[in-house]
């Protein structure tokens, strides 16, 4: 029951409209921080590090609830089995989209951890705002992943399956 009103269609494309707002408002503050009013405070290099940091953690945490749903629903007392089929493909595509954002937000702390280790470790002396702006970039795109993601959801429509011995229907007359 649980699984059944968190993991549907619905509700992953809610979660993700919850998660896409946040990370939209950081993104431009991520830019005004890095590139705009604030170009000129070194704290500002600390802060969009850390909203980059922050949301990585978001796609990350989010990429592999997706990647895992089967996993996840079973735990939660498992979906509906009526249409498997359907599931099966919605798993497919929660899978590939969660992968791809757990990915993008690991690659986004990685650019974070960069500017933050020390410099005589990994040298981004002069460069911290293009290594977070990179960060700031597998962001955004973790940004589309979602978007589409949610096109996929909304315009989801289930496997056509085929008939019972297996084989894809006969063509008509020509």
């Amino acid at each position: 029951m649980l699984a059944r009103s968190l993991l549907n269609r619905w509700s992953i494309f809610a979660f993700n409209v919850l998660i896409a707002l946040p990370l939209t408002l950081a993104l431009v503050e991520v830019a005004i921080l890095l590139w705009g009013a604030g170009f000129q405070h070194h704290a500002t290099i600390h802060e969009a590090g850390h909203l980059i940091e922050g949301m990585g953690v978001i796609l990350i945490g989010w990429g592999v609830v997706l990647e895992e749903r089967p996993g996840v629903s079973h735990l939660l007392g498992g979906l509906p089995t009526e249409d498997p089929d359907r599931e099966a493909a919605i798993d497919a595509l929660c899978h590939h989209c969660g992968l791809a954002l757990l990915v993008l937000g690991l690659v986004a702390e990685i650019l974070v951890q960069c500017v933050e280790v020390p410099d005589h470790i990994i040298n981004t002396d002069r460069i911290e705002r293009v290594v977070l702006t990179g960060g700031a970039v597998f962001l955004a795109l973790g940004l589309a992943t979602l978007a589409r993601l949610s096109a996929g959801l909304a315009a989801f429509r289930a496997p056509i399956p085929l008939d019972p011995e297996g084989s894809l229907p006969e063509a008509g007359p020509r």
